[in-house]
């Protein structure tokens, strides 16, 4: 469910006034990047200009902008006079995303906060502590909403360099939680390790910090695989590399017959 008060959206300035230009072509651009996280758009799907206009209510330009965005970050592959191809879900990518961040996420054990950013890691830490409880849709929303500024706020404590790769990393795995999730089915990852989380960036304890994220990975693997074992989709020819070597070697078979 797309989430309006998403921080990937930026919308105006620090002073109430109207977005400028530059303002209105970002927010082209996250708006379109925020509808494949939340699978507003579907991984796989194909879409072209006409289509992004319509549903989302951007001009031919800024529609034009935003999927060339997804493509140069490679959220989307474009196909001859079809449109824009949404980066499927595969086992594969999920793979490639969880082994990447089981690299990258020991980084935030570094993460200095200011005094201001700490007050409000605080802060959030009595209002999740509440929500935490609750189970209804807007406060599962607000849940989410504060989990993702806690990890915003652990971003802009670390290497620019390494926040900006992590971010593209959890903006996957976002992805892949809500493709796969079943929250109706009680298959939905809830995370009740933020508590913690908090407090261990609050005690600057590094080793915690990365044996919670690590853990986190853990769990988030752990649904991915439940999922996927429920999925009715054949594997493909290429799936494996015992199926893949099979037409090569029925090829071999038919020219010694």
């Amino acid at each position: 469910m797309y989430d309006p008060a998403s921080p990937l959206l930026r919308v105006g300035d620090n002073f109430g006034n109207p977005p400028g230009p530059e303002a209105k072509a970002r927010f082209a651009e996250d708006r379109l990047l925020d509808a494949v996280i939340w699978c507003e758009i579907m991984p796989g799907d194909t879409v072209t200009e006409a289509d992004v206009m319509e549903r989302f209510g951007l001009t031919r330009a800024a529609a034009r902008a935003g999927l060339m965005r997804l493509g140069y970050d490679s959220w989307a592959s474009p196909l001859a006079r079809q449109g824009w191809q949404i980066l499927p879900i595969s086992g594969a990518l999920i793979g490639q995303v969880l082994e990447a961040r089981r690299f990258a996420e020991p980084s935030l054990a570094s993460a200095r906060l200011s005094a201001e950013a700490r007050k409000e890691l605080s802060d959030i830490g009595v209002i999740v502590a509440t929500l935490s409880q609750r189970r209804e849709e807007s406060a599962l929303m607000s849940f989410r909403h504060y989990v993702d500024r806690v990890d915003s706020l652990l971003l802009c404590a670390i290497n620019p360099l390494t926040a900006r790769h992590l971010r593209k990393l959890w903006h996957h795995s976002a992805r892949i939680t809500r493709f796969l999730e079943d929250e109706q089915g009680g298959q939905a990852l809830h995370r009740d390790d933020i508590a913690e989380l908090i407090e261990a960036v609050l005690a600057e304890d590094g080793d915690a910090i990365t044996s919670l994220r690590l853990s986190l990975i853990e769990a988030q693997e752990k649904l991915f695989m439940r999922q996927l074992l429920k999925s009715e989709a054949p594997l493909s020819h290429r799936s494996g590399s015992i199926v893949s070597h099979r037409p090569t070697d029925a090829a071999n078979h038919r020219r010694d017959l």
